[in-house]
């Protein structure tokens, strides 16, 4: 019995060796792979930009992101793309901003959802001397970096022309705007009334439809039963536009309808005899360059007050051409 208790208490002892060996085993397996994903999930070295735009629901969002993200790669910044789920959500995308700071990054490039709502919480990345580089949608704020986007007023514009020269002059032609109060509409609606007038069109009716393709459906309706003479359309997206149409189609119409944006539908109703035109926005361009100028601001360098990324005019004549670079920054 003696010599059992000997073995008993000599296997046991071997048992919480063996165990204790495991156990360390375990431990350094952990720490290793504690220290592989903070190894993986840090910077090195690299600046930190987060994008924020307001959604990825759609195609001009998806370009902005592929812009970003083709940025990231070339200049070899560690970054993140961040948006709400829908692009009224302004409270969403603040929440996500305030994360942003808590969590700490070096820049900011973002594309507000509502200007005015945005400005307390982008102080706070200005009083921690975090640059704030504004993409597609300006705020009136002092404290931005730069603003990169559309000159809005001047495509409009160029919009409002362009219509105007497919009619004769004193036609009755309408306008369908977007959110209401939002520069961006405001912009686009100033400019597009500005070439309207200046050629001699008669602007009968101004209706917004929230950026929305299915309510441009019952506004443009609205619009043609109210206005039967209306000759020409301006929507100032390519949504809308397309909105815009289809109402125009289900009466047997045939008035022109020119948006704004550049996205493929709408350069594929362009190739289709559908739209006339678009005034192409470039988002990839916006955010490729939003991510270049962070940059330069994490390093001091200087970076203008305000870059205009510039737009095209898309007819069937370049639709092709405007085709395949959709198809390639989508590809990405």
């Amino acid at each position: 019995m003696a010599k059992f208790k000997k073995y008993f208490f000599i296997n046991v002892s071997m048992i919480l060796f063996l165990l204790s060996l495991a156990a360390c085993g375990n431990q350094n397996t952990e720490s290793n792979n504690s220290t592989s994903d903070s190894s993986e999930g840090s910077s090195e070295g690299k600046p930190k930009v987060a994008v924020v735009i307001r959604a990825l629901n759609a195609e001009y969002y998806k370009l902005m992101e592929a812009g970003a993200k083709q940025a990231f790669e070339d200049l070899g910044v560690e970054g993140e793309v961040l948006a709400p789920t829908n692009d009224t959500d302004f409270i969403g995308q603040n929440n996500m901003l305030e994360d942003l700071l808590s969590e700490g990054v070096d820049a900011l490039v973002v594309m507000p959802t509502q200007s005015e709502a945005a400005i307390p919480v982008l102080q706070k990345y200005k009083e921690k001397n975090i640059p704030v580089l504004l993409v597609d949608s300006d705020v009136d704020w002092e404290g931005k970096t730069t603003f990169i986007g559309t000159d809005n007023v001047t495509a409009g514009e160029e919009a409002g022309k362009l219509l105007a020269s497919m009619l004769s002059t004193g036609a009755e032609v309408a306008i369908i705007e977007g959110v209401s109060g939002t520069p961006t509409s405001e912009q686009r609606v100033s400019g597009a009334e500005k070439g309207l007038n200046d050629a001699g069109m008669k602007i009968v009716a101004s209706q917004a439809a929230d950026s929305s393709r299915d309510k441009a459906v019952s506004v443009m309706e609205n619009i043609l039963t109210a206005n039967p003479d209306v000759k020409g359309v301006f929507a100032i997206n390519d949504e809308m536009a397309l909105g815009a149409l289809r109402a125009i189609n289900s009466k047997n119409l045939d008035i022109p309808v020119i948006g704004l944006d550049g996205i493929t539908e709408a350069v594929e109703s362009i190739q289709q005899s559908g739209m006339e035109a678009t005034v192409a926005q470039k988002p990839y361009d916006m955010t490729y360059t939003g991510v270049e100028s962070a940059l330069k601001a994490i390093n001091g360098e200087t970076v203008e007050k305000r870059v205009d990324s510039g737009f095209d005019v898309i007819t069937k004549e370049n639709s092709e051409e405007q085709m395949k670079k959709l198809k390639e920054y989508l590809e990405k």
